[in-house]
């Protein structure tokens, strides 16, 4: 294999990788409309009831959680578009994606680990993203004839 070749290889991995991450996110987005369902008494999907959620479904207060539980799905669904696409701004948007959906998720914990576990995770990659761009930053002048 040539050098090439191995490089290729691996932003095809890469790719790959994003695309996943990237899927991941957007399901889990998706998933937050179920409390939105939910709160905002559209259907009790699944096996959720109006009974388990808190506040109470159609009140004024869950009226405006289950719009923080959409805010939450919109949030994933950009962060998703803006990793696929190759874009930064996926970090701060995926870290205020993590954020709402934590705020929306601990109150349920115990029926929420999965969600909560894609939010760690989230962070974690946020962090990751944000540490391996401040150690290789690229240059302003990068690509320009000296």
């Amino acid at each position: 294999m040539t050098g090439s070749e191995s490089l290729e290889a691996r932003l095809g991995a890469h790719r790959l990788l994003r695309a996943a991450a990237a899927a991941v996110l957007a399901v889990h987005g998706l998933i937050h409309l179920l409390g939105v369902a939910l709160l905002w008494r559209w259907e009790e999907p699944g096996q959720l009831r109006y009974d388990d959620v808190s506040p109470a479904s159609a009140s004024l207060p869950g009226t405006i959680v289950g719009g923080v539980w959409l805010a939450a799905t919109l949030l994933f669904l950009l962060t998703a578009v803006l990793l696929l696409a190759g874009r930064p701004a996926w970090r701060p948007v995926g870290l205020l994606a993590a954020l709402v959906s934590i705020a929306v998720l601990l109150p349920s914990a115990s029926i929420a680990l999965a969600g909560l576990a894609v939010d760690a995770a989230v962070l974690i990659a946020v962090a990751a993203a944000v540490a391996a761009a401040h150690r290789s930053p690229r240059r302003l002048d990068a690509g320009r004839p000296r």
